[in-house]
C-alpha cells in the first residue's frame, strides 16, 4: 500500500474488519474440522483445538490466527500508538490485498476459498472492508 491511512481511518478499518475476519477464520476451522472429521472420524471441540494447535497440516492458518490476535490487542490497547493501529491496519491489507500476500497462507486457502460458498462469503466480507481503505490501482495500458 502506498497511500498512508490516518489513525482515524486505520481505527475504523479495524474496528470494522474485525467481525468478517472473525467470520472467515470460523468458516475456514469449520471446514477443516468437517474435512478432517471425514478422513479421522468425529473428534470433541477441544480435540480439534489440540489437532489445529499442534497439527502441521493446519501450521498454514497461523498468519491468520496471528493477524487476529494482534488486531484484537491493538484494538483493545487503550495505550496502543496511531502508528501501532496504522500498521495494523496495514498488516490486514496486506494480507488480504491484490499484492504481497502470503504464499504459505495462499497455497491452502485459495483452493478452499474455491471450494467453499462460505468460505468465499466470509472472504467477500473481508475484502470488500480491504477495498475501502486501499487506494485505487492506476489502470496498466
Amino acid at each position: 500500500m502506498t497511500a498512508r491511512l490516518t489513525d482515524s481511518v486505520a481505527t475504523a478499518f479495524l474496528k470494522d474488519v474485525r467481525h468478517p475476519l472473525l467470520a472467515l477464520h470460523r468458516s475456514l476451522l469449520d471446514e477443516l474440522r468437517a474435512r478432517h472429521e471425514a478422513e479421522f472420524g468425529a473428534v470433541t471441540p477441544a480435540e480439534f483445538l489440540q489437532i489445529v494447535i499442534n497439527g502441521s497440516a493446519f501450521k498454514w492458518l497461523g498468519p491468520l490466527s496471528t493477524l487476529i490476535a494482534a488486531l484484537d490487542d491493538v484494538i483493545d490497547d487503550t495505550d496502543a500508538t496511531p502508528d501501532a493501529r496504522i500498521d495494523m491496519a496495514h498488516a490486514v491489507t496486506r494480507m488480504f490485498g491484490a499484492k504481497n500476500r502470503n504464499a504459505a497462507f495462499d497455497v491452502q486457502y485459495l483452493p478452499m476459498l474455491q471450494s467453499s460458498p462460505d468460505i468465499a462469503l466470509a472472504n467477500g466480507r473481508v475484502a470488500q472492508q480491504v477495498r475501502a481503505v486501499l487506494p485505487a490501482e492506476p489502470e496498466k495500458d
